[in-house]
């Protein structure tokens, strides 16, 4: 009694699970992948991701490779890594994780966008124009850290308009209401000055000064 009702269960669980068309003769046509579920393209170019994807469809969704759909899309801009889920019988969810573009890079007179993991995206999109702008040799190597330590301290982002590194590993921040902090090269102290320097930000004590000079180790010039 209970196998047989095992089996039953079986069968109404696989009724409702899928539908099936009945005028069709061969099983296997309803597994033809018909069409993706793409999620979370808020920069990636959704058209040139259809467009990649569209020689998958058609095919039998057993026999498709979840890791060449992924690789197949994850050289677009914008893309960091994919994840692929089947939904059975015919669909393909294709969840897309994206770079986070935190700052622009200016290099003779051309921009690139950078992730916060110092990836560089070269085709240029006007929508970032707001972010701070980086200046100096081969930034993308020596942002990442620095994207961090400004984190770590909580550092408004929105109030920089642009960065710069110097080769001897120090950076220098101009604010977006004309104040400059220069720091120090050594990483530790470069942090403890921006944490200082935001407890003193609002004091309408330091409002004439323009220029928070940190390099020198336990100082602050003001100018």
């Amino acid at each position: 009694m209970k196998k047989k009702l095992f089996w039953w269960l079986f069968l109404f669980v696989l009724l409702t699970t899928f539908y099936f068309d009945l005028s069709k003769t061969n099983l296997s046509e309803f597994f033809i992948v018909k069409n993706f579920e793409i999620k979370n393209t808020e920069n990636t170019d959704i058209g040139l991701v259809n467009s990649k994807l569209e020689k998958f469809k058609n095919n039998n969704i057993f026999l498709i490779n979840n890791d060449e759909i992924a690789s197949s899309i994850t050289d677009l801009d914008f893309v960091k890594n994919v994840g692929v889920k089947k939904i059975y019988p015919d669909k393909i969810k294709i969840n897309i994780n994206e770079h986070k573009i935190v700052a622009v890079i200016s290099n003779n007179q051309n921009k690139y966008m950078l992730s916060k993991e110092g990836h560089i995206i070269e085709n240029y999109n006007d929508k970032f124009n707001s972010l701070p702008i980086i200046y100096g040799k081969n930034t993308e190597n020596y942002f990442p850290y620095f994207y961090k330590l400004l984190n770590d301290i909580n550092f408004d982002l929105n109030k920089i308009e642009y960065l710069k590194y110097f080769e001897s590993n120090r950076w220098d921040i101009f604010l977006k209401d004309g104040k400059l902090i220069k720091l120090s090269s050594d990483k530790s102290e470069a942090k403890e000055s921006l944490a200082n320097f935001i407890a003193i930000y609002s004091d309408k004590k330091f409002k004439q000064y323009k220029i928070f000079d940190f390099r020198l180790k336990n100082q602050l010039i003001l100018r």
